[in-house]
């Protein structure tokens, strides 16, 4: 029988007991926002894990760690299109891999996956019995009690450095001191390595997204660094995961006031046209999407209805460094090429009567957002096509 709850209300760590205890076998699905990670469990043990963070996906901790190149990861691809085989499958096949190292891979790559759970105070849980996987890799059983203990400890350990360490969007700089006795200086391999990503402009948080090892050991590494003197602040920068929250809220908010003008229209010229209204929309999005790819995730039904379901999703994937800009030009593109068939179709001064429409249903949510808007430059794009 399967159970679910809250990680504000039952911990990580006794879930895991009393999966272990009870020898339980099933799948235990978590998710935090929008993370969501899976452990899967046959008679208390921990036999495979997956995650939606892109941090963890394998092939992102084989290039962080420099166990692959991009060139041979590309080939792992291309030969998993053709065979259907998974990634370990197919690195042990090319012989990037042997057998063991892959087995000893995977094994670090769950328990990663399985020990960031127990730093998460908040989320919701589902167990569900007997339900496991279809996968073709499964690795040797994990001791649950074992992994419990082991994060247990981390936990305590990560909660002692973090209170050592400055916020993440602290920039480092190696101290005058540690240039003068560098000759004198015993590291580790670990903090050797994690210093030479110090260089006055990186942030801590982004120190971190270079190394090579994992967030706690990363963590360890800079408070040595730090109780030896050789590194200090130097100040402070924005810190990406808050740019990239405000740019999947900037998404959100844009799709939205898009949603509510394009519902608009597309009432509009159905009381002119009828069906036919429903027939033009599709033709202008068509045309549309010759010059801006990106409007190919949207949805479109017979009636000129908008569906903008798995636009986000879809477009999430993009670069961040044109995300923005590409879906705010598409967007407006398409309003553009919309209003103009309208005027052309019905009249402009029906035009006219359905951009004041949309500007005083619109009003409220680009009022509340306008600086968000405005620094991204969708206000722009938007405003040069509405305020006529």
């Amino acid at each position: 029988m399967g159970f679910q709850g809250n990680l504000d209300s039952v911990s990580f760590a006794d879930i895991l007991q009393l999966l272990a205890m009870g020898k339980k076998t099933g799948t235990l699905f978590i998710q935090k926002e929008d993370s969501k990670k899976e452990i899967c469990f046959k008679e208390g043990s921990i036999i495979w894990a997956t995650s939606t963070e892109e941090s963890d996906y394998l092939e992102n901790q084989l290039l962080k760690q420099n166990r692959i190149t991009k060139q041979d990861l590309a080939k792992a691809k291309e030969v998993m299109g053709l065979t259907n085989k998974d990634l370990p499958s197919t690195l042990v096949f090319l012989g990037l891999f042997t057998k063991e190292e892959v087995a000893e891979m995977m094994l670090k790559y769950v328990e990663t996956i399985v020990f960031d759970i127990f730093g998460w105070t908040e989320g919701k849980f589902v167990f569900k019995d007997n339900e496991l996987p279809d996968t073709e890799y499964i690795i040797n059983a994990l001791n649950t009690m074992n992994i419990l203990m082991e994060g247990t400890r981390r936990i305590d350990e990560w909660t002692r450095i973090r209170s050592a360490l400055p916020p993440d969007n602290t920039v480092l700089q190696i101290t005058s001191t540690a240039m003068d006795q560098k000759e004198e200086i015993r590291l580790t391999p670990a903090e050797a390595q994690v210093l030479s990503l110090i260089d006055g402009e990186r942030s801590l948080e982004e120190i971190k997204e270079r190394s090579p090892f994992a967030e706690l050991d990363t963590s360890k590494a800079l408070y040595g660094l730090k109780m030896a003197g050789l590194i200090r602040k130097a100040g402070v920068k924005e810190s990406k995961k808050a740019v990239i929250a405000e740019q999947k809220r900037l998404l959100q908010i844009t799709v939205r006031i898009y949603d509510i003008i394009f519902e608009i229209v597309r009432e509009t010229i159905q009381k002119k046209i009828g069906k036919a209204g429903g027939k033009s929309l599709e033709t202008e999005y068509k045309k549309a999407c010759k010059k801006h790819q990106i409007l190919e995730h949207i949805d479109i039904g017979d009636d000129g209805r908008f569906g903008f379901v798995n636009f986000l999703t879809l477009v999430e994937r993009l670069p961040e460094s044109s995300r923005i800009h590409l879906v705010s030009n598409g967007l407006s593109s398409l309003l553009a090429n919309v209003l103009d068939m309208i005027q052309s179709t019905i009249g402009a001064r029906q035009k006219k009567q359905l951009l004041s429409q949309v500007i005083v249903e619109t009003e409220e949510l680009i009022t509340e957002n306008i600086e968000l808007l405005k620094k991204y430059g969708v206000y722009s794009d938007l405003a040069s096509i509405i305020q006529e």
